[in-house]
């Protein structure tokens, strides 16, 4: 039986319906469609494992007992069984997880189990019988029509040695054997082209074997209704009739976006050919130390200004801002690739320079390359986030990602993981955040590119959900990342408000003040707004509390002359905690206001629930005291010991001494008739 955890890519599609479904709780309905063979019913079985008990009902006979099912050919159920099983779906939160040819009517999401590439047939061939060449790969995903069920039985047709060859014959299981004339012209000619993409009809005389069902008609087009037969016919035709997919060259392939079957094709080379796609493969693979070359991609993967200088004008223009902290804009090329990446270059200057609108606008614009494409896509991610565009931000991510799966190109996976983790957390999509988290591991010869992004992306998401203690972990590497490589270009890749944030709120002052003092001046508004915040908080704490409320207040008015709600809705937050710590009530609550509002419009429903959290513990309006008879502190106290902090984080948090924190939680305690932490949470978490 063919398993999903062979095959890196099924294992990406089950790890994100996984932590979709387990971030959004109400009933689904789930319809995994394909062609037969291609092992729909095994992944679902995979996937119900992965989210709990299940059952299995045939054709929705039986009434459910468990809240997730399992329906193999769902279609041939009756309609009347799947409406009333719609209808608990949506009433009573049931998962049903069923297999189809197509999409039926009503179900919630619908996932298309693609057939394997020739890359993926090598791998699956190599774990059956431990030796795959090239040509076999392609001579087997041809013949199977990619589908894994037909594969192996292709492999076991015949014993594992005979695959240890360079170029072994294919034999046919007998049980496909059939009695379809196989030296007929009609079933030949549409053999000879590929299974899904199929034969146009042109003028064959095709009734008879479309009447016999050997054959399917649609759209002008005529496929096998089974890939097996179609094996048959190939394989009983003479070898100068027959007509086998062209392989084409490394160079090709690389220029397609094929990466994963130019990566086959040149491991089957001896290691002294073919240097420079080698190094190319493992640039776009990730992987640093085989990958030096002279492509300016590299040098931004190495984040290396000196290699950009004189290769063209776009780079030249970028070389630029990373020297001199400006840049004048250099003329757009008429050739289509290099169209493409200036439009790159120049929307990633526009994001850095506090024009997220123009950046938008040039890293949406499409060219002939997909892995160019790859880099506009994870900028333009950014671009939407700093917008305030959740749902645009989650959306170009996700098409990133299977851009990247698709051809084969993890270097730019940790950028778009970086936007896709902050949004998701705080948007309330804890499981799709912690899933995007654990894909942001990256290994030791990864690129600085994806370093940056991968430590960025867990320190702010820690930030952002108020996780203090991954956040400083997450700054300390990120410190390590940045130690041997100049990173300190204005704008780029800014990381040290949201470490020195954290620093302070674990009573590292000192620490976060280095952090701070040896960040350069810049004249980008949103970049000194950004920095402004950790230096007030850091006067706050060391006395200077009328110079740091100055500083706060500068860092809202600056922020608000540029389009950026995101940066925007954060500082107003922050200021707002400095004024509820001061005891200036109303204030803080009308800073909290003007942030919830701006985090409800984004969709981050995490932080406006934080905000709207923190005007209630604020006590606006007088002494007032909650439905359990607490006061506004004992609340903001008992607010951050159900989130987990210890009596010296809430001291850290409200400016407050461990005793006084411990003595108000005391009366909390009696008031509420708990007698620990543990029952206080028990009773508040929701």
């Amino acid at each position: 039986m063919f398993t999903t955890s062979l095959l890196p890519r099924r294992q990406l599609l089950l790890r994100r319906l996984l932590a979709e479904f387990t971030t959004d709780r109400r009933g689904r309905f789930l319809v995994v469609t394909g062609p037969h063979g291609v092992n729909k019913e095994h992944f679902i079985r995979e996937f119900a494992t992965k989210l709990g008990e299940f059952e299995v009902n045939h054709r929705l006979k039986k009434k459910p007992r468990l809240g997730i099912v399992v329906v193999d050919d769902i279609h041939l159920a009756e309609r009347e069984d799947i409406e009333k099983t719609l209808t608990l779906v949506h009433t009573k939160g049931l998962i049903v997880l069923s297999t189809a040819p197509h999409r039926i009517s009503g179900a919630t999401d619908l996932l298309a189990l693609p057939p394997l590439t020739v890359p993926e047939t090598a791998l699956l061939a190599r774990q059956i019988v431990g030796h795959c060449t090239p040509a076999t790969a392609h001579r087997l995903n041809d013949a199977a029509g990619g589908l894994p069920q037909l594969i192996r039985e292709l492999l076991d047709a015949a014993p594992i040695d005979h695959w240890s060859t360079e170029r072994p014959s294919l034999t046919v299981p007998e049980h496909w054997v059939t009695d379809i004339d196989v030296k007929d012209a009609v079933l030949r000619e549409v053999a000879s082209h590929p299974f899904f993409d199929g034969c146009p009809v042109d003028d064959l005389d095709v009734d008879a074997h479309v009447e016999h069902g050997t054959l399917i008609h649609e759209n002008g087009i005529l496929r096998f209704h089974s890939p097996e037969v179609r094996t048959l016919v190939r394989a009983s035709t003479p070898p100068s009739k027959a007509q086998h997919p062209r392989e084409e060259s490394v160079e090709k392939l690389i220029e397609s976006g094929n990466l994963p079957l130019a990566r086959l094709h040149v491991e089957a080379l001896p290691h002294s050919q073919a240097a420079e796609q080698r190094a190319f493969l493992a640039l776009y693979g990730g992987q640093s130390f085989e990958a030096q070359s002279d492509s300016p991609f590299y040098a931004l993967a190495t984040w290396d200004p000196i290699a950009l200088r004189g290769i063209n004008p776009t780079f030249d223009m970028f070389a630029d801002a990373l020297d001199t902290g400006s840049y004048t804009k250099a003329n757009c090329p008429q050739d289509p690739a290099q169209q493409q990446i200036h439009n790159f270059i120049s929307g990633w200057l526009a994001l850095v320079y506090d024009d997220p609108l123009n950046a938008r606008r040039l890293l949406s614009r499409k060219g002939p390359s997909d892995l160019v494409g790859l880099w506009q896509s994870a900028f333009l991610a950014r671009a939407h986030y700093v917008l305030g565009e959740f749902q645009e931000a989650s959306a170009v991510v996700e098409r990133g990602l299977a851009t990247g799966d698709r051809t084969g190109a993890s270097l730019l996976e940790p950028v778009h993981l970086w936007t896709g983790a902050q949004v998701a957390a705080m948007s309330g999509r804890t499981e799709l955040a912690n899933h995007y988290l654990q894909r942001l591991t990256v290994p030791e010869d990864a690129f600085l590119i994806q370093k940056l992004s991968a430590s960025m992306g867990k320190l702010i998401t820690a930030s952002m959900t108020s996780d203090t203690r991954t956040a400083s972990l997450a700054g300390d590497r990120m410190a390590s990342v940045v130690y041997t490589t100049n990173t300190q270009q204005p704008g780029f890749w800014a990381w040290e408000d949201m470490y020195a944030i954290s620093l302070i709120r674990t009573g590292r002052i000192d620490a976060a003040a280095a952090v701070m003092d040896g960040i350069p001046d810049s004249t980008i508004p949103s970049l000194r707004a950004r920095n402004l915040v950790p230096q007030a908080n850091i006067e706050i704490q060391r006395g200077s509390t009328a110079r740091g409320v100055k500083m706060l207040s500068e860092a809202v008015e600056l922020i608000s002359t540029v389009n950026m709600p995101a940066y925007e809705a954060r500082i107003l937050f922050e200021y707002g905690l400095v004024l509820r710590r001061m005891g200036r009530r109303s204030q803080a609550a009308e800073i909290f206001t003007r942030a919830e509002e701006v985090f409800i419009a984004m969709g981050a429903v995490t932080l406006a629930a934080r905000c709207h959290g923190e005007k209630k513990v604020a006590g606006v309006g007088g002494a007032r005291r909650s439905a359990q008879g607490l006061t506004p502190q004992e609340e903001q106290i008992t607010a951050l010991v159900v989130d987990g902090y210890s009596n010296q984080e809430v001291a850290r948090e409200l400016s407050l001494s461990a005793k006084t924190v411990e003595y108000h939680l005391t009366r909390v305690y009696k008031k509420m008739g708990v007698t620990s932490r543990a029952e206080l949470r028990e009773l508040l978490k929701v």
